[in-house]
Parts: C-alpha cells; structure tokens; sequence
C-alpha cells in the first residue's frame, strides 16, 4: 500500500470514480444530468482534498485500488474547506439537493462516535481488476495501519456486506433514504 502521491492522484481519482459510477448513495448526492460523470468525477476531487487534509489516501501496490480515509474529528473549518464545500455545491450536488444531501449527512453522523475515529469514506477497484483479491489485501493493509482507532463506513450495496463482515465490520444500522444505506464499524 502506498499514499498518495503527486503522480498517483488523477489514478485515485480514476478508480473511485470508476467503481462508484453505479452506486446508489453517490448518484443519490449527485445533480443528475448530462453532466453526471463529471460530477462524480469533482465529487472525488471533493473527498480527495478532505483525505488529504483530515486524514489519508491509500493506493494499493499495483495501482488497481484506492481508498479515502477521514478522521472527522480533526476536521476544522477554514476558508480553504468553506471553498470546497462552495465548489461541491455548485460542481455535484446542485443548490435545490442541498436540504436532502444535508438530512443524509445528519443521519450518517447521528451513527458515528463521539471519540476519534477513521471514516472509510471510499475504497474502490479499477471495475478491471475487481475479483483478483486487491480490494481485499488494501483493505487488510487499511485495518492495520486503523489499528488503534475504529473504522466507520457505510454503503448501499448489499453484496459488499459479506466482505466487510469477513473482516470484522458490524452492521450497526440499515437507513432507508430511498435506497438502503447500511452503517457498519470495526472496533
């Protein structure tokens, strides 16, 4: 596993995009028109910048995964995340989705601790390589260097439950925003 770095940006951003193109939470939170892919695309610029800035980006050894790590605890406000947030408005969300994607965002924080913790915002597999076994040793790697902390995330797809059981994630919640969105943690 690797973090990222200057050359490995534009291929994180690739592989999530990539691999969340169908998913249900982030079409949920994407304006839905001719313009969707380039949202998704800002979308991950978006959580790139809070990864780089409020926690970390992996990259597995061969380039073909990707994950983002926040520690919402140490997240601040400043002019420089009031910009992004700007941005993430004006380039994904769209101003009329701002009461919904903020009600979703209330309840996915209604679910976390009130300690330190990693949020494993995204992980995600080139769709070329997914089923080789990369999303499991990146996500292996994560959990060791998460070791003292406890790793929340969440996700709207269903076969992925297994595999986050398999390395020890709970379900602690099921949110029903139109789509099902479990809430897991691994203490």
């Amino acid at each position: 596993m690797k973090e990222l770095c200057k050359e490995s940006k534009e291929r994180v951003i690739d592989i999530i995009s990539k691999s969340f193109d169908k998913n249900a939470s982030i079409n949920f939170v994407i304006k839905q028109d001719q313009r969707r892919k380039k949202r998704l695309r800002n979308l991950v610029e978006y959580s790139l910048y809070q990864g780089i800035t409020y926690g970390k980006v992996f990259l597995s050894d061969d380039w073909n995964a990707a994950c983002i790590l926040i520690r919402p605890k140490i997240k601040k406000n400043s002019f420089s995340s009031l910009i992004w947030d700007i941005r993430l408005i004006w380039k994904v969300i769209g101003v009329k989705k701002i009461p919904i994607v903020l009600k979703r965002e209330k309840l996915l924080k209604e679910n976390h601790p009130d300690r330190d913790f990693f949020h494993l915002w995204y992980i995600g597999v080139d769709p070329e390589h997914q089923d080789k076994g990369i999303g499991s040793v990146l996500l292996e790697e994560i959990l060791t260097f998460c070791d003292e902390l406890p790793v929340y995330l969440e996700t709207s797809v269903a076969k992925n439950l297994i595999w986050y059981q398999r390395f020890g994630f709970e379900i602690m919640k099921t949110i029903d925003l139109g789509y099902k969105l479990y809430v897991l943690k691994k203490e």
